[in-house]
C-alpha cells in the first residue's frame, strides 16, 4: 500500500445514479426476528459505514454487512438460555470489526436470572467465547463498554438486592477484576469516564450525583448533584471535554469542560413527559437525543452547533403503530445512522439531516473509518468525494486542538486513501489515545473518531 495516497477513478454518472436510488430521512428496516415481544432488540452499534450489530434481548444478536438491507440472526452458543436489558440499551460493545463483547442474564423469563455470562468475539463473530461470571439468583447484566481491544468495564447488579457488581479488564475480557464503580458509566479512553447514580432501585429517585475519574475507576470525584425529580437514562462523551446526559422529565445535562461546570439545557425541545432514553453525539457539534412528540411519535431531536440550536427528525414510530420508544441511536457519520426502538423496530437515516425525509440529496463526500482502529504505528484514513473542491483531511486532539494536516488542496470526485503514522506536524510521535478526523470541503464537513493504541 502507498504510503502517501492514491486516487482511484469513479464514473460520476454510476455514482449519481446509485445515490439518487435512495431517498433521504428515516425509514423501516426489516428485523428478521419480526415484531413484538419475542423481537426485542437493544444497542446499535456500526464498526464500518456497511457493517453493524445490534443486541437481542434473548441473547442472540443481529449483523448486517450491507448498511441494514438485510440484517441476520446470530446466535453465539444456541443452547444457552439468556436474556438481556434492551431499555435501557447498554449491553453490547464493539470497537472495532473483529473485537465485540455481550453481557445476558442467564435464565428462561424475563426479570428471573441465576447468573451472567458475557459472549466475546475477537474474529467478527466467526467464532465467540463464553464467559461466566456469576452463577447467583438475580444477578443480571446491566453494562459493559470496552474503549479498546484491552480494557473495558462492566457492571451486573442483583435485582433482589440491588447490590452492584463492578468488574474491569485490561486484557479483553480474559481476565477480570472489581474496580470501585460509581453507577452507569461512560468512558473515553482507558483512564477518563463519567458516572451517575441516583437512590432506590434502578437508581431512579433523587439525589442524583455525576462523578469523574482519570485513573480508570480507581476514584471517583464528584461534579454535579440533582434533588430535582426526573431519573437519568443515558449518558455520553463524545471527547475529554464535551459530555451529555439525559434522562426523564425534559432533563438535558450539558458539559464542555469536562464536568467541571455542567448545565441544564432547556432549549433541546425534548417532550418533558416522555423519557429520554438515548444520546449520542459524532463530536463536540453534532448529536441527537431520543424522544417524542406531543402525539406520542417517537423522534430525535438533532443539533449541529453543540445544543444551541436544535430541530426535529420524524421517524416511521407514528401512531397507531404503538412501537414508538427509541432505545438506541448510532451514527457513523453526519448523512448515515440508524435506531432501534420498542417492538423490534429498526430505522435507518440517510441524506440530509433536516425533518423532511422525501427530498434526495446527492452526499458531497463520505469520510469512512478508519483501519486498523484502534492502530499502532500507523493507520489508513479514507474518503470519498462527490465533486471537484479544495479539501482539508486533518487530525485534532481531544481538546479540538489540530494535530496534522494531512491534506489541502485541491482535489476531483474519487476516492482517496491517506496513511498517518501517528505523528504531528513536527514529526513527533504523538500520546496514546482519542483522535477526531475531520473532512471539509466546500463549507461543509463530516469527522470521525480513532484511536492510537501503544
Amino acid at each position: 500500500m502507498k504510503k502517501l495516497f492514491f486516487l482511484i477513478a469513479m464514473l460520476i454518472i454510476g455514482l449519481t445514479s446509485n445515490v439518487l436510488d435512495a431517498q433521504s430521512g428515516w425509514t423501516l428496516q426489516t428485523n428478521p426476528l419480526g415484531s413484538g415481544e419475542s423481537a426485542m432488540i437493544g444497542k446499535v452499534q456500526f464498526v464500518s459505514p456497511t457493517e453493524g450489530w445490534i443486541s437481542g434481548a434473548l441473547g442472540d444478536l443481529l449483523h448486517t454487512t450491507d448498511a441494514g438491507d438485510n440484517w441476520l440472526v446470530v446466535t453465539p452458543f444456541p443452547n444457552d438460555t439468556l436474556w438481556s436489558f434492551s431499555d435501557p440499551a447498554r449491553t453490547m460493545s464493539w470497537v472495532d470489526p473483529m473485537h465485540g463483547w455481550q453481557i445476558n442474564a442467564i435464565g428462561q423469563e424475563f426479570g428471573v436470572s441465576s447468573g451472567v455470562v458475557i459472549h466475546r468475539t475477537i474474529d467478527g463473530g466467526n467464532t465467540w467465547i463464553k464467559d461466566v461470571l456469576s452463577t447467583e439468583e438475580d444477578d443480571v447484566g446491566v453494562q459493559i463498554q470496552f474503549v479498546d481491544i484491552n480494557n473495558g468495564w462492566l457492571l451486573y447488579v442483583n435485582l433482589s438486592t440491588w447490590v452492584a457488581t463492578f468488574l474491569k479488564t485490561t486484557d479483553g475480557g480474559n481476565n477480570w477484576s472489581l474496580f470501585n464503580g460509581a453507577g452507569i458509566f461512560h468512558f473515553v479512553d482507558a483512564n477518563n469516564g463519567w458516572a451517575y447514580f441516583g437512590t432506590g432501585p434502578y437508581w431512579e429517585n433523587p439525589p442524583f450525583t455525576v462523578l469523574r475519574t482519570n485513573n480508570g475507576g480507581i476514584n471517583w470525584t464528584v461534579q454535579f448533584t440533582d434533588n430535582t425529580p426526573g431519573a437519568y437514562n443515558a449518558i455520553y462523551f463524545s471527547d475529554l471535554d464535551h459530555g451529555w446526559i439525559v434522562g426523564n422529565a425534559g432533563k438535558v445535562l450539558q458539559t464542555t469542560d469536562g464536568g467541571t461546570n455542567w448545565h441544564f439545557v432547556t432549549n433541546s425541545g425534548v417532550n418533558p413527559q416522555e423519557r429520554c432514553t438515548t444520546v449520542f453525539f459524532l463530536d463536540a457539534n453534532t448529536g441527537w437525543i431520543s424522544t417524542k412528540d406531543g402525539d406520542g411519535n417517537g423522534i430525535l431531536q438533532h443539533t449541529t452547533d453543540g445544543g444551541a440550536n436544535w430541530t426535529s427528525q420524524a421517524t416511521p414510530l407514528t401512531n397507531p403503530q404503538g412501537s414508538n420508544a427509541i432505545f438506541s441511536v448510532y451514527f457513523i457519520d453526519a448523512q448515515n445512522g440508524w435506531l432501534t426502538a420498542d417492538k423490534g423496530k429498526i430505522c435507518h437515516f440517510t441524506g440530509s439531516s433536516g425533518i423532511e425525509g422525501n427530498n434526495v440529496t446527492l452526499p458531497d463526500f463520505v469520510l469512512l473509518q478508519n483501519y486498523p482502529n484502534p492502530f499502532n504505528p500507523s493507520t489508513t484514513i479514507k474518503m470519498e468525494l462527490a465533486e471537484a473542491g479544495n479539501v482539508e483531511l486533518a487530525v485534532y486532539n481531544s481538546k479540538g486542538q489540530k494535530v496534522k494536516t494531512l491534506v489541502d488542496s485541491p482535489a476531483l470526485p474519487g476516492t482517496y486513501e491517506y496513511l498517518w503514522n501517528g505523528k504531528d506536524e513536527n514529526g513527533s510521535s504523538v500520546a496514546s489515545g482519542q483522535y477526531v478526523v475531520k473532512l471539509q470541503q466546500n463549507g461543509k464537513e463530516t469527522a470521525t473518531k480513532i484511536m492510537l493504541l501503544k
